[in-house]
C-alpha cells in the first residue's frame, strides 16, 4: 500500500535533470514543430501532440475555429506562458507559425527546458522512493477545456498506475532502476527513460541501504508537485488528485 497520510518524506537529495542538449523534433508535414517548440519539447511529447492532432479535433487558438483531425490545411503547435503556466497550443498554418518564447521558458526552467527535478525520500513502510516531474509543466487543452499534463502520459508510463485503493503497488515489469556511476538509471525494456544525475552521491546512507537490501525502489513520476521545495502534502495531494503515477521498480547496482 502506498499510503502517505500522516506520514513524514525525508528528502536526502535532489538535482536537475539532462545536461544534455536538446534534442529535435522530427519534421511532420501535417503539423509543424518549430525549432523553439522543438527545443522545449521532449520528443515523446511531441510524438504525443502529432498524435492528438491526428485523432482529435481541436480547436485553432487564435480563429477558435476547428482544426480537423489527420487531413486538412497545415496545423501549427506553440507554446505560450502565462503567469508561469505553460500550454501547447494548436492553430491552423495560416493563423500563426509554430512558435516559443525559449528566452523566458529557459529562465523558467533554470536553462534546463527539457530537465526534470528529482527528489530521494525514505518512507516509514516503503522504504526507498524516487520522485520526479518534469521542470516545465506542459499541459494541452483537451475538448473539455481541461488541461493535461503532457509529460504525465499513462501510455507512455506503461505499467505505472494511479493510487490504488487497498491494494498494493504494482511491479513495473520491464522497468529497471540501475546505478550508473554516481547516476541512477531508469530504463524500460532496454532504453534509457530517465537520468538522475548524481543521484548515489546525494542519497544518505539510509536511503542507499534500503534499495540495495530491498533490491526496489518505489518510482512516482508527477506534475505539478514543487519538487524544488518537496513537502508531503503537496506529494500526497499529486497522488490523491491522479496528478501522479507510480509503481515497483527493480534496482540493479
Amino acid at each position: 500500500m502506498c499510503e502517505t497520510r500522516g506520514r513524514s518524506w525525508a528528502s536526502p537529495g535532489r538535482s536537475l535533470h539532462n545536461r544534455r542538449v536538446a534534442r529535435s523534433a522530427p519534421p511532420s508535414q501535417r503539423l509543424e514543430v518549430g525549432p523553439d517548440v522543438a527545443a522545449v519539447l521532449r520528443p515523446e511529447e511531441a510524438s504525443r501532440l502529432r498524435d492528438l492532432h491526428d485523432v482529435e479535433r481541436v480547436p485553432c487558438a487564435v480563429c477558435g475555429a476547428w482544426i480537423e483531425p489527420g487531413s486538412g490545411p497545415p496545423a501549427s503547435v506553440s507554446i505560450s506562458l502565462e503567469d508561469d503556466r505553460v500550454t501547447a497550443e494548436f492553430a491552423h498554418g495560416r493563423c500563426s507559425p509554430s512558435r516559443a518564447d525559449l528566452a523566458r521558458l529557459a529562465v523558467l526552467a533554470q536553462s534546463e527546458p527539457q530537465g526534470i527535478v528529482y527528489a530521494q525520500a525514505l518512507h516509514p513502510d516503503v522504504g526507498a522512493v524516487l520522485l520526479w516531474e518534469r521542470r516545465l509543466d506542459v499541459r494541452v487543452r483537451g475538448l473539455d477545456g481541461s488541461e493535461r499534463p503532457l509529460y504525465l502520459d499513462a501510455s507512455w508510463w506503461e505499467g505505472f498506475h494511479g493510487a490504488l485503493a487497498g491494494e498494493p503497488v504494482r511491479l513495473l515489469v520491464g522497468w529497471l532502476l540501475e546505478r550508473d556511476g554516481e547516476d541512477l538509471l531508469l530504463r524500460h525494456g532496454g532504453q534509457e527513460i530517465e537520468r538522475f544525475h548524481d543521484a548515489i552521491e546525494r542519497s544518505t546512507p539510509d536511503w542507499l541501504r534500503s534499495v540495495e537490501e530491498s533490491g526496489f525502489c518505489l518510482v512516482i513520476v508527477g506534475a505539478g508537485i514543487g519538487l524544488e521545495t518537496p513537502r508531503a502534502t503537496a506529494i500526497q495531494s499529486a497522488i490523491r488528485e491522479h496528478r501522479a503515477l507510480m509503481g515497483l521498480a527493480e534496482f540493479d547496482v
